[in-house]
């Protein structure tokens, strides 16, 4: 604690009673630089997402907070700095290996197979890494944590709404709970309902203790969501810390687009 000086005979830099422990990172990024060819995208990012916590990263559009997800997922290539997860270096670690390690991708967009059904499509999931009780247990908790997917079970899920492949997604990467799930602006249309079932999957697994990194433009929902905040501008962190400290002023600024801000493949 800082400000207070040890007691006779405790180590240095030991809490003191009753003080709150600090959470090991779960993810850390330290002085991250990334680029498009001769573009900078991102220059000396740093933060940190503690285990069983969620972190809301902000920014306009243009602001590099894809490419941030990317670099971390390794999906886009860091030209210098480090990616810890777990406590450990995965830099330039292939997006394979880093799922394997527990590192899940949530981007925008819809990743399901269009011509299986809402189950098929969950059991390809599981099939990969459980055992068949295993797989049906798993199944049933993405029916309870998605109550419209049990609805729509045996529908194609290419005939499902836009908003319902989303979920889809988002159920497949659920389905076996990842350690750290970067989760790329999934509400980008979706209706109001839907949004909800979303946000109260993303609560119940940080809540189990998967580490949450999420990009949103809700950002009150993403607050509502997050105890750690992240703004990020024109590829730097302008502010990172603690939701509480944030000034409801920065949070509009950094919500919307920069004046002339075109949108690239680093938004």
């Amino acid at each position: 604690m800082a400000g207070v000086a040890p007691r006779a005979g405790e180590p240095a830099g030991v809490p003191m009673p009753g003080a709150p422990m600090p959470r090991t990172p779960m993810l850390e990024v330290r002085d991250l630089y990334a680029s498009y060819g001769r573009i900078g995208a991102l220059f000396g990012v740093s933060f940190g997402v503690p285990a069983g916590s969620a972190t809301a990263l902000l920014g306009p559009n243009g602001a590099g907070k894809s490419t941030l997800a990317r670099c971390v997922t390794g999906l886009v290539p860091v030209s210098s700095g480090a990616v810890l997860f777990d406590g450990r270096d995965v830099t330039g670690e292939a997006t394979w290996k880093l799922v394997r390690s527990g590192v899940a991708h949530a981007p925008e967009g819809r990743s399901v197979f269009a011509t299986l059904t809402v189950e098929d499509n969950l059991r390809l999931t599981l099939r990969r890494a459980l055992s068949r009780s295993d797989a049906a247990s798993a199944l049933e908790a993405s029916y309870e944590r998605f109550p419209r997917l049990a609805e729509r079970r045996r529908q194609l899920a290419g005939t499902l709404s836009g908003g319902e492949q989303r979920m889809l997604a988002l159920a497949r990467v659920l389905a076996i709970p990842p350690k750290l799930l970067v989760v790329d602006e999934l509400s980008l249309g979706l209706a109001p309902r839907v949004l909800d079932d979303v946000f109260r999957a993303l609560r119940a697994i940080r809540d189990a203790g998967t580490a949450l990194l999420v990009i949103e433009q809700h950002v009150p929902r993403a607050l509502d969501l997050a105890e750690q905040v992240v703004l990020l501008r024109k590829g730097t962190v302008v502010h990172a810390g603690a939701v509480a400290e944030l000034a409801g002023e920065a949070v509009e600024l950094f919500s919307h687009r920069e004046p002339g801000a075109r949108v690239t493949r680093e938004d």
